[in-house]
């Protein structure tokens, strides 16, 4: 056993740890394992699961609680624990002070954070808050969901049932320099009342109630009450999800954000030394430099972007400091430092409030208040000290080896299980009844009696100029602490660095620059041959006009869709989240947006403007000022296209509403161009002044015709008026004397009105932000009971195994191992669980495990050694049917389906056909009982918009999904991330239930309490960071490794929490070299074992043969089954706003579901267009119009389809269907007469030539023009008849009807295209 000198022991932090337990008992005052050189352990064993609720003092074996208090004084006089002001006069704070012994008394030359002047005080008060649930708000149901009118809708209201509500009647107080903690199950309104305390609680009611903010330093007479919205300056908020720029760096994403936060004066190098000291806080260090990654480029680790975003916000100096789930996705070990670190944030006068699922039994001691929540009620709210005492006074004790932060949501949350649920409810009920009928008089009492006032001003720590460091003298001239203002950069520095930040991630993001180039190319050309060689006749004449209006809709369409997507899925997304902090004002952030986009966007329009101008052989006299005005115009139409775009987005950020805005938009401005209509009605020509396409069109047309005469060689008579370009701009009421430049000013002045105006609606108007759904009344609720637990599902027992496994990322010979060496078994009928530390390489491992793919980003790629096998044997490209994988993010469920609707269709979809429907229904009510499900049963799911069901419900439905087959290998990613300590003890009691039948059961787990891991594990795999193996074996074996090391498992301590601790590097400060070279240390001597371990089986000869592992059908549910549930669900989800089945029965049930929706916008597009624009009709022409109209529509369905199974990314996929739309549009036959023969051939594949032909044809059939002469002479009237525009277009087959029935067959066949490329997709999954 190695052992720790001296002086090794001094440079290790100690840390003391005290629970629940040391806190009530003096039997452990003697023990202390400081020795090992890490922190002391915590009190976190027992073999209780949620049955310690009812363990301790019952009845005749109560305790006095004077007896309890004095027993508790006692342990702190023993353990000499002092009483610490911090927050409030003469409160006894409590952990004791070797619980901040690493902070030593020159942190202030080291902890540049700790030795910043701290920022004013505040108090935090909340008083009886009740928030409703948001009334329903109904809606006619067409495409555009339209409101009922209010005075119509009280009427529907009166009937209705009283208002829900969130949360009801909450109180809490957080006084400055303490630490409040809400905990509670999920699905209690933590997160909702963290929101209300924020002040950002988007559309829901506060029905009662207030929260004010007092400040501390102000006298008697000027002390104020703010409320959230006073106090948005002085609050840093850190919510659940993380919002990060996806190719900047951590450190440069940490740089951006102490530049937008920190005050203007402090310095260059002040300012990194906060963000190196907040990387070395939040062990980020070996992450600094790594990109954070998105959808397309593999970047940090989740825990290491959960650390991010907290990071984001602690360098800033926020009075109060409010954190959502802030150790969600973070190992035990990373937990502890973080919640440490905001403990010490809180003792420098800050207000620091945060939400908890599972915290350790160490973090218990650093909160200095608990509100302890139940379905939104408060069980418990005041001082930590008076918690247990009140509990005590209800007869509920915790037992002796429990986590006491495990106990309290334990004894407050309803279980759910079987047998369970009455008692518990009831339980629950009577402590909700007992806090309400006197909870807050007895923590008064007991304030008083500990002479906690609440009303006293704290006596601030003072450091002299020597005891500070250069910065921290700095930051204390430039922020008088008497005279506290944020006094950020101003505009100019914002404007800055806002450019500086877009410019990186932009020309970092290689994929987007790669996209813009070669679709500036592929448009480019595909125009070009749409339009070849243009010559000097009538026809080529006629092409040039459609060519100077066309190339605007061709190129600024597809800059449209893609903007639109852009801003809506990411840029403003960030900037909404950025702006609720107050970090810049709009206009700095429009012109960073215009500035780094700018060259891209140029280099590509220019590039567009170059093949066209060339390849369709425009005006070549007077070449370089005519190429010019083409290259400025498309780069001007740019701009305002985009500057319109965001105009849309600004109004609504949903995606596809935004898209529908503008489209409708667009067709009136092409319609008042002066191009398609040369005279538009009056109610439209108005349009052409706010239209890019007028101005884009008529700078065009000037520069090629302007004086311009063409040959026209053997051209006589009326057609000859043609041949003169000023008679075409005269046919096109353009006057002959208007200079181009005074239509390319009008573009580039029409894009600054749309950026001004959206800038205006950006600052005033707040479409984004999360709403919140209702509850949907289920008819069917619970009517379905399980028939027994027997799923009658036969399962093989499959043992896993992974031999040399080493994963790694390589670009450009930059390599990083991920994984290296990793040998480990996961047998049938066990659960294993893998831990490690963030950034170990555990959801890789999983990925791998479930023949996952992943996206190395470009120009890198992954490289894999090694072997996974199945029972022995090497495993197949089909063993991925035997595999069902829970991933950590649960975005993929359909928002408008509640819980039981998505659990009944699971459970249909993918459960064995022999069994009834009625037991598939009842496995899923099983299934919902079991992880907790039944209270949120029929609320909606929600999504990035609508806020549905929390977190940690959204994260048991996921796993719900998966389970309801029980598969024969479940790998489950974080099941119990963001669920509360109870809830995730059941969650694994379930996975050990299903494994016990034979299953093989894998998960990563972050922060397991000791319940989960001696009731819930079998095996562990133990990862160190990069990838390396620290154990890999039976549970059993863990406490003799950890003895073979150096490190044996005191007693009393959570043996995952301890090893956790083991393998984790601190990098803080000395301690780095040491934890370092201890991890070393131990996969070293893990290595010798299992060389050890391999050279012994190779000496035992050839293993018997395993089980041949059998595969089963992968074809999904039958069609019979499928396709009338997958029409409900998709009906279900689009009236309220995973693949168990085949490609073909997805793309089936898709076309059956839209089906209805297009054949009502087909007609009443026909109505608007056909009708309504005066062309000629019958009953015959009417429905061919509308049919022509419904096959164009549902093509690009299927060209949607098609793309988006290319690609992952949805920008990209608008980008390519917008891009390959457009093409065949030059290709239809109408847009240019020039069309080369052979692409014109090539044409007759697509739906647009034959759906064109059917409408012009039906339209030009018996016309009779009434052309004036003078009309006839300027060329506005090119033809008399419509025989004479058939014989332009060159179109001599007139039979409509079989055109009709040709394109019903094209379409057919592209959507069976569109199947082919689906079920392509999955099969190489």
């Amino acid at each position: 056993m190695e052992e720790i000198s001296p002086k090794q022991e001094q440079q290790v932090p100690q840390v003391q740890r005290q629970s629940f337990v040391e806190t009530l008992t003096p039997l452990l005052e003697d023990r202390s394992p400081r020795a090992s050189g890490l922190p002391e352990p915590e009190s976190t064993i027992g073999h209780a699961h949620s049955d310690s609720v009812h363990r301790g003092v019952r009845g005749s074996d109560s305790i006095e609680l004077k007896d309890l208090e004095s027993r508790y004084s006692a342990h702190m006089q023993a353990h000499d624990i002092t009483p610490a002001v911090s927050g409030v006069s003469g409160e006894a704070k409590y952990p004791p002070t070797s619980l901040l012994r690493n902070i030593t008394t020159d942190m202030a030359s080291k902890d540049i954070i700790n030795s910043l002047p701290p920022p004013p005080p505040y108090n935090l008060s909340v008083e009886e808050l009740t928030i409703g649930v948001p009334p329903p708000k109904p809606v006619l149901p067409l495409p555009i969901p339209i409101p009922i009118p209010e005075f119509l809708r009280k009427k529907a209201q009166n009937s209705e049932a009283p208002l829900r509500h969130i949360v009801r009647n909450i109180s809490a107080k957080c006084d400055s320099g303490e630490m409040l903690a809400i905990i509670g199950g999920s699905g209690s309104g933590k997160t909702t009342v963290l929101n209300a305390i924020v002040g950002r609680l988007a559309n829901l009611p506060i029905e009662h109630g207030s929260i004010s903010y007092s400040p501390l330093r102000a006298t008697q007479n000027e002390k104020k009450i703010l409320s959230a919205r006073r106090m948005k300056d002085k609050i840093g908020f850190v919510k659940q999800t993380d919002t990060l720029l996806a190719h900047l760096t951590v450190r440069e994403t940490l740089r951006y954000a102490a530049a937008l936060r920190l005050p203007a004066g402090i310095s260059t190098e002040t300012r990194e030394a906060i963000v190196t000291q907040t990387i070395e806080e939040l062990g980020l260090r070996d992450a600094a430099d790594t990109v954070v990654g998105g959808t397309l480029r593999k970047g940090i680790s989740g825990g290491e972007r959960r650390r991010l975003s907290i990071g984001c916000i602690l360098v800033t100096m926020p009075s109060v400091l409010v954190a959502d789930e802030p150790t969600t996705g973070l190992d035990a070990t990373t937990s502890y430092n973080l919640l440490l670190t905001l403990s010490q944030l809180a003792k420098r006068n800050r207000t620091v409030v945060l939400t908890l699922h599972q915290p350790r039994s160490s973090a218990f001691p650093l909160f200095d208040r608990i509100l302890l929540l139940s379905k939104g009620r408060v069980v418990y709210s005041g001082h930590r000290q008076r918690c247990f005492p009140w509990f005590a006074s209800l007869n509920h004790v915790p037992g002796s080896d429990v986590n006491p932060l495990d106990w309290l949501i334990d004894v407050s949350t309803v279980d759910t299980r079987e047998g369970r649920e009455e008692e518990s409810r009831q339980r629950v009920a009577a402590l909700i009844d007992s806090w309400e009928d006197g909870g807050l008089d007895f923590v008064n009492k007991g304030d008083s009696i500990d002479g906690v006032d609440g009303n006293t001003i704290v006596p601030e720590r003072v450091m002299s100029d020597s005891n500070m460091n250069a910065s921290a003298v700095e930051v204390a001239g430039l922020l008088h602490v008497e005279n506290w203002d944020l006094n950020r950069i101003g505009m100019l520095r914002q404007t800055v660095v806002l450019f500086s930040r877009a410019n990186k991630n932009m020309y970092r993001n290689y994929g987007y620059m790669l996209t813009s180039a070669a679709q500036s190319m592929v448009l480019g050309v595909a125009l070009g041959l749409a339009f070849f060689r243009l010559g000097e006749t009538p026809a080529d004449i006629q092409s040039l006009k459609m060519l100077c209006f066309q190339y605007v809709p061709y190129y600024t369409y597809l800059v449209l869709i893609f903007s639109i997507y852009k801003f809506c899925a990411a840029d403003l997304i960030i900037f909404d989240r950025e702006r609720e902090d107050h970090l810049y004002a709009v206009a700095p952030w429009l012109i960073s947006e215009l500035l780094s986009n700018a060259p891209i966007q140029i280099i590509s329009a220019a590039v567009f403007a170059l093949i066209v101008y060339f390849m369709t052989n425009m005006r070549t006299d007077d070449l370089a000022a005519n190429l010019f005005i083409f290259i400025t115009a498309i780069i001007m139409e740019q701009f305002a296209t985009i500057g319109f775009s965001l105009l849309a987005a600004s109004i609504n950020r949903i995606y596809a509403t935004a898209s529908l805005i503008a489209n409708a938009t667009q067709i009136f401005f092409a319609m008042s161009a002066g191009a398609l209509l040369i005279r538009p009605p009056p109610y439209i020509d108005w349009v052409k002044y706010i239209s890019s396409y007028y101005f884009g069109f008529r700078a065009v047309t000037i520069s090629q015709f302007q004086n311009r005469q063409f040959l026209c060689e053997n051209v006589v008579g009326i057609a000859r008026n043609q041949c003169e370009g000023n008679q075409v701009l005269t046919g096109l009421r353009i006057p002959i004397d208007h200079n181009p430049g005074y239509y390319l000013a009008g573009l580039f002045g029409l894009g600054l009105v749309e950026y001004l105006i959206s800038g205006i609606l950006l600052a005033t108007y707040h479409p984004g932000g999360v709403k919140h759904a209702m509850q949907v009344v289920s008819l069917d609720r619970g009517k379905e009971v399980a028939i027994g637990g027997d799923l009658d599902i036969s399962r093989q027992r499959i043992d896993v195994e992974v031999k040399g496994l080493t994963f790694s990322w390589n670009r450009r010979n930059n390599r990083k191992t991920i994984l290296h060496n990793v040998n480990a078994k996961f047998p049938a009928g066990q659960v294993t669980a893998i831990l490690g530390p963030s950034g170990a390489g555990k959801s890789t491992l999983l990925q791998i495990l479930s023949s996952r793919s992943m996206n190395p980003g470009p120009f890198a790629r992954f490289e894999t050694e090694g072997l996974v096998t199945l029972n022995g044997e090497a495993r197949m490209k089909k063993s991925r049917s035997l595999v069902a994988f829970v991933e950590q993010e649960d975005d993929y469920h359909l928002p408008a389906l509640t819980v039981r609707e998505t659990l009944r269709y699971a459970a249909i979809l993918r459960l064995p056909k022999s069994m009834s429907r009625k037991r598939k229904i009842a496995r899923a009510e099983e299934v919902l009982r079991m992880l907790g499900l039944i209270e949120c049963a029929d609320t909606l799911v929600g999504g990035e918009l609508v806020k549905g069901i929390s977190g940690g419900e959204k994260r048991r439905l996921s796993l719900a999904v998966e389970m309801i087959n029980d598969p024969s290998i479940l790998v489950v990613d974080e099941p119990t991330s963001g669920l509360d300590s109870l809830t995730a003890n059941n969650v694994m009691l379930a996975l050990k239930s299903i494994a016990e039948s034979g299953r093989t059961v894998i998960v990563s787990i972050h922060q397991p309490r000791s319940d989960i891991w001696h009731a819930g594990i079998d095996n562990v795999i133990l990862l160190a960071k990069g990838g390396r193996t620290a154990y890999s074996g039976p549970k059993a074996g863990v406490e003799k490794m950890c003895a073979s090391v150096g490190w044996p498992i005191p007693e009393m301590v959570n043996p995952a929490d301890w090893i956790l601790d083991m393998v984790s590097v601190d990098n803080r400060g000395e301690q780095e070299n040491i934890t370092r070279e201890r991890v070393k240390h131990i996969v070293n001597q893990w290595e010798i074992t299992e060389r050890k371990s391999m050279e012994e089986l190779a000496t035992m000869g050839k293993p018997v043969d395993a089980t041949k592992v059998i595969y089963e059908s992968d074809g999904g549910t039958p069609f019979y089954i499928s396709i009338p549930v997958i029409i409900d669900r998709m009906l279900r989800n689009l009236w309220r706003q995973q693949p168990g089945y085949s490609a073909a029965a997805f793309v089936l049930s898709f076309t059956l579901v839209e089906l209805p929706f297009e054949i009502v916008g087909s007609l009443l597009f026909t109505v608007i267009t056909n009708i309504g624009a005066g062309l000629q009709t019958n009953a015959r022409i009417f429905f061919q119009y509308a049919f022509a109209v419904w096959a164009l529509q549902s093509n690009g369905e299927s060209f949607g389809m098609m793309f988006g199974v290319v690609t992952r990314d949805m920008g990209v996929n608008v980008s390519l269907v917008s891009a390959y739309i457009s093409i065949l549009v030059q290709l239809s036959g109408i847009v240019s007469a020039s069309v080369p023969n052979w692409l014109s051939k090539l044409a007759w594949g697509t739906t647009l030539k034959y759906a064109t032909r059917i409408i012009v044809v039906n339209e030009a059939t018996g016309l009779q023009l009434n052309c004036t002469q003078t009309e006839i002479q300027n060329g506005e009237c090119l033809i008399q008849n419509g025989q004479d525009l058939l014989n332009l277009f060159g179109f001599k087959d007139l039979r409509t009807g079989r055109f009709c029935a040709i394109l019903l067959a094209v379409t057919i066949a592209y959507r069976i295209l569109a199947w082919a490329f689906v079920r392509a997709k999955v099969a190489s999954l």
